[in-house]
């Protein structure tokens, strides 16, 4: 073969190794990959940093709300259980009546400056339905007092408490507005308080949460207390569970971090603009994208050059190997364009088939030769079997004197051995082999009279289907030699054959059945893993001899199944085979 020199150096710039070293140099997902990351993950430290300030923020609040509200309800119901609110309820006389309202009256308006948070104390006489109010420090107009007043009534009016009942602090909407609301009632008298939700997050509004951010109330449903409109302008989604924060609108994203109260059923939220939290990581992110996208861009270029450089000759071997494995010995590989150590590769996968195509020649002939002179052996292996059988038979029919069923069976094993010894061949006709199956029956019913029947169904159109020889018989003879007991009943065996055409082939099914006691467990463990058996007296059964010559000939288009039928108990064997064998150059 010419071919021109090559210098196959290390250092050459065409080497796998440095095209390999060029490319890893392009592979940057990792870095990329890293870079996200800590993008990301600085982020949500930076949000989770934020987040926790201002719940801590919220939490003193929170706790200051709380207490103030707390107060509030324990100084209510100190009137209430203390003569006071239930003096009012039971005066008799409007005498009595008016000088212990004035009295309520004045003691409230006394106490209620202790109490920045409440914006009202008021009482309500069922009896002579009477509302009274105290106002704490505030810009209340009349439309909003009277208001309030109206609701109050009409709410007590159609949801009374019991007596020496309280009502926890509770969110109520009057008209536009939000109020927190706690009553307490003694007797026929109720003692209130309300509380403007506004007024309770006033404090709030001076911390920093950016020219968006908002500090609002909600109830345990989820809804908006106070500053409904940003919730609902950015659709906010507000959880009824607030022990975490978390991100939440449809266009611009605010941090959610609400506390919730434990006087009252609302949650203390501070809505965060995300943009205002990471303000500071501007430079940063612009870096990490920059990367990103150039990593986006040189990795495609990489991969293009790995293709071009390792995938590309690869898959020409690759394929070269997969139509090696089926059968096509003269194929070749080109790669005059590839690195130098691929170019080696190839010349030396193109020598090595060269090779191997040469001697494959010389050497599938002397394997045929050797798998003929095996099939021969292993046909051979029964013939000594039962012609020692055979003899015992005639000898023990002269013992008898019986010289009719002499003639018969002399006639019979005339026709038995003609076959049997006829030039050895690979392929009968199916005809010649159940022939040559039931002479060998019609000899063992002559032996033993009355002892055993039997059946051969095959359909006439299989009759001239090509089988080897001696197959059919070997599994009769096996089912008379270890089925067949004098002691017990008659056994019966079938031979039943049937063609089956399938999309990837035709097939023929031959099935041996008999009525004996079948197979042990262990003797179908061993047939089934194709093992050879060897019975009591170190006797080898000729089922091995079988399937050894039908992988031989078939190899792994014939298949053998061994059992016992679920009614009978007998043994059942199955073969299935091709009606087209691929190896009729042995006959």
């Amino acid at each position: 073969m010419n071919s021109r020199p090559r210098n196959w150096s290390t250092k050459s710039l065409r080497s796998l190794r440095v095209k390999l070293a060029f490319i890893v140099l392009l592979m940057t997902v990792p870095l990329v990959g890293m870079l996200i990351y800590n993008n990301f993950y600085a982020i949500h430290v930076v949000r989770g940093q934020v987040a926790d300030s201002y719940r801590d923020t919220l939490t003193l609040y929170r706790n200051q709300i709380d207490v103030g509200l707390n107060d509030a309800d324990q100084y209510m119901n100190v009137i209430a259980y203390g003569n006071e609110l239930l003096s009012l309820g039971q005066a008799e006389t409007d005498d009595d009546y008016y000088v212990t309202k004035s009295y309520l009256y004045n003691k409230l308006a006394t106490d209620i400056p202790l109490y920045r948070s409440v914006s009202s104390f008021f009482t309500y006489e069922e009896t002579r339905q009477d509302f009274m109010s105290v106002w704490n420090n505030g810009d209340f107009s009349y439309e909003e007092t009277n208001s309030v007043k109206l609701y109050l009534v009409d709410w007590i009016r159609k949801q009374p408490l019991n007596k020496g009942l309280s009502l926890r602090w509770q969110y109520h909407r009057i008209g536009q507005k939000y109020y927190l609301i706690d009553i307490v009632r003694a007797g026929d008298a109720y003692l209130g308080a309300w509380v403007e939700a506004d007024r309770l997050i006033a404090p709030l509004r001076s911390l920093k949460i950016g020219k968006e951010g908002q500090i609002l109330l909600s109830n345990d449903a989820g809804e908006p207390i106070t500053n409904s409109t940003v919730v609902l302008d950015n659709g906010i989604n507000l959880r009824q569970d607030m022990t975490s924060y978390y991100l939440s609108g449809s266009e611009s994203k605010y941090l959610v971090v609400g506390e919730h109260s434990e006087r009252g059923n609302f949650n203390l939220i501070a809505l965060i603009p995300d943009a205002n939290i990471l303000d500071k990581l501007p430079y940063l992110q612009r870096l990490i994208w920059i990367i990103t996208i150039a990593a986006m861009i040189v990795i495609p270029i990489g991969l293009y050059f790995m293709r071009r450089s390792i995938l590309t000759p690869l898959n020409r071997i690759l394929l070269a190997m997969k139509k090696v494995r089926s059968g096509d010995w003269g194929i070749r590989v080109d790669l005059a364009k590839s690195s130098d150590e691929f170019l080696i590769l190839g010349d030396s996968f193109n020598a090595m088939m060269g090779e191997i195509q040469t001697l494959r020649v010389n050497v599938f002939e002397e394997q045929l030769n050797k798998q003929r002179e095996e099939l021969q052996r292993l046909q051979m292996q029964v013939n000594p079997h039962f012609f020692l059988n055979s003899l015992n038979i005639v000898y023990n029919l002269a013992k008898v004197k019986n010289h009719e069923l002499i003639l018969q069976m002399t006639e019979s094993l005339i026709h038995y051995f003609r076959y049997m010894f006829r030039s050895p061949t690979s392929f009968v006709k199916l005809a010649d082999e159940l022939s040559h199956t039931g002479n060998y029956l019609r000899i063992q019913v002559l032996r033993f009279p009355g002892q055993l029947t039997w059946t051969i169904d095959a359909p006439d159109y299989l009759q001239d289907i090509p089988i080897p020889p001696l197959i059919v018989q070997s599994f009769v003879e096996n089912s008379v030699k270890h089925a067949f007991r004098m002691d017990e009943e008659p056994i019966d065996i079938s031979v039943s054959i049937r063609f089956e055409d399938e999309e990837i082939g035709s097939w023929m099914r031959i099935a041996i059945r008999d009525t004996g006691c079948g197979f042990e467990e262990r003797v179908l463990e061993a047939l089934r893993a194709g093992l050879s058996i060897q019975n009591e007296k170190g006797e080898h059964t000729g089922i091995w001899n079988v399937q050894r010559r039908l992988a031989l000939i078939y190899g792994e288009d014939v298949s053998i199944r061994f059992g016992n039928d679920k009614n009978t108990g007998g043994a059942v064997v199955e073969l299935i085979l091709p009606t087209d064998p691929r190896m009729e150059d042995f006959a």
